[in-house]
């Protein structure tokens, strides 16, 4: 018996209005568990089940850990959990998972696309809204890889187009569309799901009491076969960093189980620069006070006064110039 279809939806900045467009598109009878995963930040709270139970005719809901998926419902991840899907006996149901961010979010679409191609395969139907950097497109590529469908909110419609133009770039056959008719879209399309299709034997869904990989260590089901050794660190951990090379897409992981998308990748590497120079200029800063303060007590030792005004002259130049370097066009 062929699994029920399950729909899943990812969106970032510009994603709550696309969102409200979209599911207002969703008849009533939808045959089809939704997933929601939108990048909240460490909010306690989302009202996002809320605004979304307004706009369409399926009640929407916050995810809570090894609930079933049921047909015609929306389940949103909640703040700082990935929301995957899980194996309850012959139930798929959700799994809320603290595990490493992904992407540097927590939840992450990456994380839940990934989790639905992996426990439904061609049963599952994606789409990609508003949103910045390419958060999606790995998880869009592993639905297409698994026989899923994958859409995307048309670009010049998105308020932010750079996730749903990565995501289209992973997979070249995606369909885009603006998000008022992206409901009918999803909603045909849905109902076109072929009924037969193995969902990927070598990689069954996780039991929702699995405390390694569904809830912590790699939200997104690579294999170690599919990696290969970089000489990067990880910029939240220090670990090393491994790639996955996927058609048209490749993509970072680390042992502990961090992961990155390229773009994700660089703009954290970027924060992580930028935060060693400024300690660096606080070190540089910090031993001129030091050096200044020697050279006043060094007395009638004119040598040793001349070295410490020379330290402190030189740490403050450099601090000086990366901070010039920093602060240049931000107005500092």
């Amino acid at each position: 018996m062929a699994a029920d279809p399950l729909l899943v939806l990812g969106a970032s900045a510009g994603g709550v209005e696309a969102l409200i467009d979209l599911v207002a598109g969703l008849p009533a009878d939808l045959p089809a568990a939704v997933l929601v995963t939108v990048h909240t930040g460490d909010r306690p709270h989302s009202t996002l089940p809320r605004v979304l139970t307004r706009a369409g005719p399926l009640p929407a809901a916050q995810a809570t850990d090894g609930e079933p998926l049921r047909a015609g419902r929306i389940l949103v991840a909640p703040p700082d959990r990935h929301l995957l899907v899980g194996r309850d006996g012959a139930v798929d149901t959700a799994v809320l998972s603290a595990g490493p961010k992904v992407n540097r979010h927590r939840p992450a679409v990456d994380a839940m696309f990934a989790s639905a191609a992996r426990a439904r395969g061609p049963r599952v139907v994606a789409a990609v809204l508003s949103g910045a950097l390419d958060d999606g497109a790995v998880g869009a590529a592993l639905v297409d890889r698994a026989g899923g469908r994958v859409l995307v909110q048309d670009p010049v419609d998105a308020l932010f187009d750079s996730m749903p133009r990565a995501a289209a770039a992973a997979v070249p056959d995606a369909r885009a569309a603006p998000a008022a008719v992206l409901g009918r879209l999803l909603t045909t399309t849905v109902q076109e799901l072929p009924l037969g299709g193995d969902i990927m034997a070598d990689t069954p869904p996780v039991p929702a009491d699995d405390d390694g990989m569904a809830r912590s260590r790699d939200p997104v089901f690579l294999r170690p076969d599919e990696t290969t050794a970089t000489r990067m660190a990880c910029p939240e951990c220090g670990g090393g960093l491994a790639r996955i090379d996927l058609p048209r897409i490749g993509y970072f992981r680390c042992h502990v189980g961090h992961q990155y998308s390229p773009r994700s990748l660089e703009a954290a590497q970027r924060e992580a620069a930028e935060a060693k120079l400024w300690t660096a200029i606080a070190a540089l800063e910090e031993h001129a006070a030091l050096a200044r303060y020697l050279d006043e007590g060094a007395g009638p030792d004119l040598d040793a006064g001349e070295a410490y005004t020379r330290a402190a002259e030189h740490s403050a130049e450099l601090a000086r110039l990366v901070r010039a370097r920093l602060t240049r066009g931000r107005g500092a």
